[in-house]
C-alpha cells in the first residue's frame, strides 16, 4: 500500500466477487465491503496499524458485490520504511465462512478448529505465525517447512496440529513457539528412540 493503493491477490478479488484488476485496489473498496456492522471497528483496527506500525489480527464481516455476506480473519504486518514510518501494509483474509453458524468472537476458536478439518491449514497457519512472530508470509511459510523438515512430516500436518492447538488454547504468540518447539522436540526424541532400537537389534 502507498498513497491508497493496493496490490491485491486473485484470490481477494473472487472473494468480493470481482474478477482480478475489474475495480481499483483502495482502502476506500474494502471498507465499502465491510459489513455495516464491522465497518466502524475494521476502520479503526486499520487506522491504528497505519499510524502504530505492527502487526494486527481482525474478524469481521464483509458483503460482496452480490451481497453474500462473508465471515472473514484479516491478518498482516507493517513493513516499516528505512525511517522506521510506517511505509506498506501486507496481509492477507482467511474465510471462514462455510466454519461459521454465529456471529460472535467467542465462536472465532471453534471456527478455526472446523475450518481446520478442510480448509487451507497452511494458510491459516502462516497468518498465526505472521501475528505471533511480526514475520512476513513468506518467512511464515519459510518457518513452516522448516519444521516440515525437521519432524520428518508435511508441512499441512505441522500447519493442522499449530492450528489446532491454537483453536484449543486460545491465540498467544507463546503457544506458537511453544506448538512447534514441541513437534520438533517430539521428533527428536522419536529419532532417539529408534537409534536405540536399531542398537539393540
Amino acid at each position: 500500500m502507498a498513497n491508497d493503493q493496493w496490490e491485491w491477490s486473485d484470490a481477494l478479488y473472487d472473494l468480493h466477487g470481482y474478477s482480478p484488476r475489474e475495480i481499483p485496489a483502495t482502502t476506500g473498496a474494502l471498507l465499502h465491503h465491510k459489513h455495516p456492522d464491522d465497518r466502524e471497528r475494521a476502520a479503526g483496527v486499520f487506522a491504528a496499524v497505519v499510524q502504530d506500525g505492527g502487526t494486527y489480527s481482525c474478524y469481521h464481516r464483509i458483503v460482496d458485490r452480490n451481497k453474500r455476506v462473508l465471515s472473514v480473519v484479516s491478518v498482516g504486518r507493517t513493513v516499516l520504511d528505512p525511517d522506521g514510518r510506517p511505509a506498506e501494509i501486507e496481509g492477507y483474509y482467511i474465510d471462514l465462512t462455510d466454519a461459521r453458524r454465529d456471529e460472535t468472537e467467542a465462536d472465532v476458536r471453534d471456527a478455526l478448529s472446523r475450518k481446520a478439518q478442510a480448509g487451507p491449514l497452511i494458510d491459516q497457519a502462516k497468518g498465526m505465525i505472521m501475528l505471533a512472530e511480526g514475520c512476513t508470509a513468506d518467512a511464515a511459510f519459510e518457518r513452516l517447512r522448516w519444521c516440515s523438515q525437521d519432524t520428518n512430516r508435511k508441512v499441512a500436518d505441522v500447519a493442522r496440529a499449530l492450528v489446532e492447538c491454537v483453536a484449543e488454547s486460545g491465540f498467544r504468540s507463546d503457544v506458537v513457539s511453544q506448538v512447534l518447539g514441541r513437534l520438533l522436540e517430539e521428533a527428536r526424541e522419536g529419532q532417539v528412540d529408534l537409534g536405540r532400537q536399531r542398537s539393540s537389534v
